[in-house]
């Protein structure tokens, strides 16, 4: 879970402090590269057309409006997961460093559940063989 930092805290600057759109970037590659075979963000499926952007105090994925706190789960080997986004120095250890409010969790197999992707997958340019 990553969650926007307590304004009250004194920081040169508040920025740092929130979650933006390469920060939830920086932990989906994260976990992609551990080897993650599904991954959502707050109920929304990450699959390899998802754009995610920055829009205003909001972050859109897949195109819907989302906010922090941001939860991402991740279906994997739970060790190779925990320990790609935990390490000593870490993107997460920097946003923590910031101010960013920083959890997680290793949970036990059964209980996590990704929701299907509910978009269209759209190819401009990909044609079918003949």
């Amino acid at each position: 879970t990553l969650d926007d930092g307590d304004p009250t805290i004194l920081s040169n600057n508040i920025t740092s402090l929130l979650v933006h759109d390469g920060d939830v970037l920086e932990v989906i590659n994260s976990l992609k590269n551990a080897g993650a075979e599904a991954i959502s963000v707050n109920d929304q499926r990450i699959v390899s057309t998802t754009s995610i952007s920055y829009a205003g105090n909001i972050i859109l994925i897949n195109g819907e409006k989302v906010g922090a706190p941001f939860v991402i789960n991740a279906i994997g080997l739970p060790l190779r997961l925990y320990s790609s986004l935990t390490m000593n120095g870490g993107y997460l250890s920097q946003l923590q460093d910031a101010g960013v409010q920083v959890d997680v969790k290793q949970v036990e197999k059964n209980t996590i559940v990704i929701p299907k992707y509910e978009g269209v997958y759209k190819y401009e340019y990909a044609r079918r063989a003949e």
